[in-house]
């Protein structure tokens, strides 16, 4: 046994009694979750960064809060606090499979190099896209699937020996995937962002918020590929050695179809199950996975091709989950604090705060997005602003605006945060796959249009509030 083992059968056994208790309903699958939940983050508390063991600490703190406050049958609120914890930390890990099945896929093998064998114009379009839909299956995977061939595909002998072009090259290739991977929280139907709002706001429903975020998505993806094309340095078009780019949209259309192959069945789980879209992706998203994966092994035959299959999850399994750890343990205490910290406000006191007139309700959707673009500036996690805040929101009896324009506000402000803060994962990683810091990246090469974003969604989304009050 190696010694990630143990831990990943911990967050396997989790995994199977949350998705048990999804297709059959049950107290003893429940209680099976949080026990494993714990016993994962029990075993791996050694590996955490710290940000994570601070989670922790406060989901601790808050428990022992609501012990002593008084709060209504602490033990249920706890339970249920529990419980969203493990629906998020499996939401997160089940990625595993499709990022497992995505890693030696010839298919993405395929799609990454048509995205970025194509002239300046299209290539910027096409790793944006890129960037979304990958972003959609491997999450911030995509930043080193993609980030890795545009520095093999960015050499100097590519950019015909001339290293301004080469530094520009990059440079556009290198925002276009960014601000296509920041866009998942607004237009995934598997981003934990979506997952979030609709376990923390019963009242909206994906059919609302999907449409509004995607339609969110393209006003920030227009907006980058507007700034890219008014940007291009004309003068050294001359200098630009001739490209021979690939046609594979056939690469496209699979990579397309496989993202919308994991929506539809969730959809067809949600009516025959009769839970919520969220619920319905933890049992699509490994079922395509697994079979995405076992495609790639089914020449030598389907008991082969099987067995190949459940020995490559339980050997990546063990090396892979207990390197969620932090992950895990970020996400599942940000959905235990919301869920718990909704319990313990006085709805009356939240209801008047976010209805004072020192709050105009003109100005709430720019709070929305500063609310969660703003803590990530210094290192806090989207997840943990946005499920607190969305918790919060639920307790309140009456809103100044719709629901649906202030919870698009805090997906919006977690877009904003990708492109923004240096310190978020994904700003890390480009800036050492190009050998810079992170700040240089988001706000040296992508301050000006972060800025213009902001502006323009206030405008948007005040615009919406009006339309959906």
């Amino acid at each position: 046994m190696t010694d990630g083992r143990p831990s990943a059968l911990l967050l396997l056994g989790m995994i199977a009694c949350v998705l048990g208790d999804v297709i059959v309903p049950a107290e003893f699958m429940r209680l099976g979750a949080r026990v494993l939940l714990v016993a994962f983050l029990t075993a791996e508390w050694r590996g955490m960064a710290v940000n994570a063991k601070v989670m922790i600490g406060l989901a601790l703190g808050l428990t022992m809060g609501a012990a002593v406050t008084g709060v209504a049958e602490p033990g249920r609120v706890i339970a249920a606090s529990l419980d969203t914890g493990a629906f998020f930390a499996t939401f997160f890990a089940n990625q595993f499979f499709l990022r497992e099945a995505a890693r030696t896929s010839p298919l993405v093998s395929r799609c990454s190099t048509f995205f970025v064998t194509q002239p300046p114009g299209r290539r910027y379009a096409l790793l944006t896209l890129g960037g979304y839909l990958f972003g959609i299956i491997l999450n911030i995977g995509v930043l080193s699937l993609l980030g890795i061939m545009i520095k093999q595909r960015n050499s100097l002998e590519a950019a015909g020996g001339n290293e301004e072009i080469r530094d520009i090259r990059e440079r556009r290739m290198i925002l276009a995937l960014l601000r296509g991977f920041s866009i998942t929280p607004l237009a995934s139907p598997l981003s934990i962002s979506l997952a979030v709002l609709l376990t923390a706001l019963p009242s909206l429903h994906w059919s609302t918020m999907l449409p509004l975020g995607m339609a969110t998505g393209g006003i920030v993806l227009g907006l980058g590929w507007l700034q890219d094309r008014i940007q291009a340095p004309a003068h050294l078009r001359h200098l630009v050695p001739p490209t021979e780019p690939t046609r594979d949209l056939r690469a496209l259309g699979g990579v397309t179809g496989l993202v919308l192959l994991v929506f539809f069945m969730a959809l067809i789980f949600e009516w025959l199950l009769g839970v919520p879209l969220s619920r319905a992706m933890l049992v699509s998203t490994p079922l395509v996975g697994l079979g995405w994966l076992a495609r790639q092994y089914l020449e030598g035959g389907i008991v082969k091709g099987c067995a190949e299959t459940g020995r490559r999850v339980v050997v990546q399994a063990g090396a892979t989950f207990p390197a969620y750890r932090t992950e895990i343990a970020i996400l599942s205490s940000a959905g235990f604090i919301g869920t718990l910290f909704s319990a313990m406000i006085p709805p009356e006191t939240l209801g008047a705060l976010i209805a004072s007139p020192l709050l105009p309700a003109a100005i709430l959707p720019a709070l929305a997005i500063l609310a969660v673009a703003g803590p990530a500036l210094i290192g806090i996690n989207p997840i943990v602003s946005v499920t607190i805040i969305a918790s919060a929101l639920s307790a309140a009896p009456s809103l100044p605006l719709s629901t649906e324009s202030l919870a698009l506000g805090l997906i919006a402000g977690w877009c904003l945060a990708i492109n923004s803060s240096a310190m978020t994962a994904s700003a890390m990683l480009l800036g050492e796959l190009v050998g810079k810091p992170s700040r240089a990246i988001v706000l040296g090469w992508n301050g000006a249009f972060t800025l213009a974003v902001f502006s323009v969604l206030c405008l948007w989304l005040t615009l919406l509030s009006r339309l959906t009050q």
